[in-house]
């Protein structure tokens, strides 16, 4: 099936208005945000949008249809998207080339279908849009990028206009980063896999602040936690914090869960996966769906044991794979996830764009740069006393 453009009702189900008003209710501050942009006369600009689609991709894009701008939008990772928040923006004017389980030439084709034309601003996650943007010679007014992963891909590469970073400011390293992915990681786990993790030996790859919610989720969940990472500062702080510490062959020797939190692709590559234990469950929920080398993986046999676990046989030994390798805690159709524990950074995506097309943005140098204080202060201040 090829990437397109979504007719409306494309899917049966489309979001009703009390639903709506359920998502609206469960994300106050963007939503508040949202009603004073969408009140601006914005026509004639055009937003291109690279991101995970869910629920409240819904609350960030409405108000900028409303206020007239032209918004596109493709997904950056082919396993999150939310087929029914896709058709929604779809019915209201969105330009949606997506669907869950996309290929990944479809997701290609989607990334070049939004290139093929210029945008004002990007909204972007993982770097890809950005980067493409560059390569054809667009020069929008700036753009948003939320992920290590995208920093990493753009590090080196010379952009010719402004990238605000919000993956590193504080808001987001403190709260989102640090606490909300492992609180939704687990969950996730078991509504695929039918598992508790109390006894299982789990490595977590990557102790940056996402790689330290997940493990203290999981020790909370009685796991045995083992973390695995180049730093050794980080590696003390896992001592610490009550986590066992190891090099990367000996814990993958003994792990029962596997878990990649690092923002690099090839984390665990051939060498890694031919030396994982029998039965070892890997899940990834780093932004890049390459942490794990599924291409490697999929040259051996595999069976499909249930909606998002695949079983592999590496001779001889059985290895299962979660959503195939994409963030587990965003897989498609769980019902597991958090519209309010995003709130605030889809406040975050929603003042930006705003301040790129009202031209607040206008004398940042190229590049990437901090995202604007004052914007995050505003975000905060909401967040902390529920007022926005």
């Amino acid at each position: 099936m090829t990437a397109r453009v979504l007719p409306v009702n494309w899917c049966t189900g489309v979001m009703d208005a009390a639903e709506l008003e359920w998502i609206a209710w469960t994300t106050p501050i963007t939503t508040s945000f949202g009603a004073a942009l969408a009140t601006s006369d914005l026509g004639g600009r055009t937003v291109a949008c690279r991101q995970h689609i869910t629920a409240d991709t819904i609350c960030i894009l409405t108000p900028f249809v409303e206020a007239g701008v032209r918004v596109r939008l493709a997904p950056c990772n082919p396993d999150s998207t939310d087929d029914r928040a896709a058709a929604h923006l779809a019915s209201i004017g969105v330009e949606v080339r997506a669907r869950a389980g996309m290929s990944a030439d479809e997701l290609d084709e989607s990334l070049a279908w939004l290139v093929s034309e210029p945008a004002d601003a990007l909204c972007d996650m993982g770097g890809d849009l950005i980067a493409a943007a560059a390569a054809a010679g667009h020069r929008p007014a700036g753009a948003l990028e939320a992920t290590t992963t995208g920093l990493h891909r753009l590090r080196g590469l010379a952009i010719p206009f402004p990238v605000l970073d919000w993956n590193g400011i504080a808001l987001k390293e403190l709260i989102h980063n640090r606490h909300h992915v492992g609180v939704e990681t687990w969950p996730a786990f078991t509504a695929i896999t039918g598992l508790a993790l109390y006894g299982r030996e789990v490595v977590v790859v990557g102790y940056g602040p996402v790689g330290q919610g997940v493990a203290d989720s999981a020790r909370d969940l009685g796991a045995v936690v083992t973390v695995v990472d180049l730093d050794p500062v980080r590696l003390v702080q896992a001592r610490h914090a009550g986590c066992r510490v190891a090099e990367m062959t000996a814990a993958l020797r003994t792990a029962s869960v596997i878990v990649t939190a690092t923002g690099f692709d090839g984390v665990l590559g051939e060498r890694q996966l031919s030396q994982v234990a029998e039965g070892a469950i890997l899940v990834n929920v780093g932004h890049s769906d390459r942490e794990i080398d599924v291409a490697w993986l999929d040259r051996h046999p595999s069976t499909r044991v249930r909606r998002h676990l695949e079983r592999y046989e590496l001779d001889g030994r059985r290895v299962y794979l979660l959503n195939r390798g994409s963030l587990v805690n965003l897989a498609a159709g769980l019902g597991i996830g958090a519209p309010q524990l995003f709130d605030p950074f889809a406040a975050i995506m929603l003042l930006g764009l705003d301040a790129i097309l009202s031209g607040q943005t206008a004398d940042l140098p190229n590049g990437v740069q901090r995202y604007p204080h004052p914007l995050e202060a505003r975000v905060a201040r909401a967040l902390a006393t529920g007022s926005a």
